[in-house]
């Protein structure tokens, strides 16, 4: 796996991590709520995979990358240190965090487009009949990474190919939290283009 894709998969993770989040305890106190915290964390996590997809090629610009690397790897290590808080139900603490995180990176949390914490609620607990959710979506971007690590290794996959998946790849995660059904469109989309096929699809 490349270092792009590896990227790819951690902000993916860190969005999985907020959706567990949502199976935690419901009711809160504090000044800032559960639904103030989650939504801080998904505007942070579209901002995040934002600076990752700008990222230049290390091999054609590594003086670029590498001035871009660690200022991107900092704000997805203190990104992803807020779930546990935000897991814990300590909602006033990982609030102060995500905000101390959207200062020094001048991040408009209210630019990212996210939709809120009490839209993804209802939809889990009614699904959709028919297309995608956040969480259905999160599944298949996940299935899709898996199926074409498999892939790869089985066929001594060279950079070059990791790289044009970690670039197809790419807008997959803006979309899931926007709009699951255009996510899981274009997750379908790659994955016939190299001819996986979901289990019951």
């Amino acid at each position: 796996m490349n270092a792009r894709n590896s990227r790819f998969s951690s902000a993916a993770r860190v969005v999985l991590l907020g959706i567990a989040a949502l199976t935690g305890p419901s009711l809160s106190y504090a000044a800032c709520t559960r639904d103030d915290a989650f939504n801080r964390m998904m505007a942070l996590s579209q901002f995040g995979m934002k600076l990752q997809a700008a990222l230049p090629d290390p091999l054609k610009d590594p003086r670029g990358y590498e001035a871009n690397y660690r200022r991107v790897g900092s704000f997805n290590e203190r990104l992803g240190a807020v779930g546990q808080p935000l897991a814990d139900a300590k909602y006033d603490e990982a609030c102060t965090a995500y905000d101390a995180l959207a200062k020094d990176y001048n991040v408009d949390l209210a630019a990212q487009g996210v939709r809120s914490l009490a839209v993804v609620e209802a939809e889990g607990r009614h699904p959709p009949k028919t297309g995608c959710d956040l969480a259905e979506s999160a599944r298949r971007s996940m299935w899709l990474t898996e199926s074409f690590q498999t892939h790869a290794q089985a066929a001594n996959g060279s950079r070059d190919g990791w790289q044009t998946f970690g670039k197809e790849m790419e807008p997959v995660g803006l979309l899931m939290q926007q709009d699951p059904n255009r996510a899981c469109a274009l997750i379908d989309t790659i994955a016939a283009k190299y001819g996986f096929r979901r289990t019951g699809s």
